[in-house]
């Protein structure tokens, strides 16, 4: 959903996984979920991230889990007013039939049960929240219809 948004809208894409530290990655490809210590690191290279786009003039969408909401006030640390977060929600049975479907797929079904555990679900004020058991299309529109005001300013 994410690289279909940048697309759609022309901006860049900036996949969150792609800087996780070596260690992470390990950890995540044996099986090991990641505690709290191991993202602070990987958030605020996040935000960082963020903040060279917005502070370029650029519109960026970033996929990241931002399981917490301290993950995603470290994601937004003074950049707030220009961080939106679309929220894609499923059960866990049904993500890990997809994550199951993914060709690089290395979390397991014990990492996405400690997601899971470590999730503070957002609230409709902090988060635009799609339920993604509909189809593609519909989750799509909902979310384009989301963005387009907030980048037609």
């Amino acid at each position: 959903m994410s690289q279909h948004l940048a697309q759609r809208f022309d901006m860049p894409f900036e996949e969150g996984d792609r800087y996780h530290s070596e260690a992470n990655v390990e950890k995540m490809s044996s099986g090991i979920p990641l505690q709290d210590a191991d993202r602070w690191e990987w958030l605020i290279t996040l935000n960082m991230i963020a903040k060279q786009h917005i502070h370029a003039g650029r519109n960026v969408v970033i996929s990241c889990s931002a399981l917490r909401s301290a993950y995603r006030d470290v994601l937004t640390k003074d950049i707030a007013p220009h961080c939106h977060f679309i929220y894609l929600h499923a059960s866990q049975s049904v993500l890990s039939a997809r994550l199951k479907q993914r060709e690089h797929f290395f979390n397991g079904d014990a990492m996405l049960e400690s997601q899971f555990a470590a999730l503070e679900l957002p609230s409709k004020d902090n988060a635009f929240i799609i339920d993604v058991t509909q189809t593609f299309e519909c989750v799509s529109q909902q979310a384009e219809d989301f963005i387009h005001p907030l980048i037609s300013n």
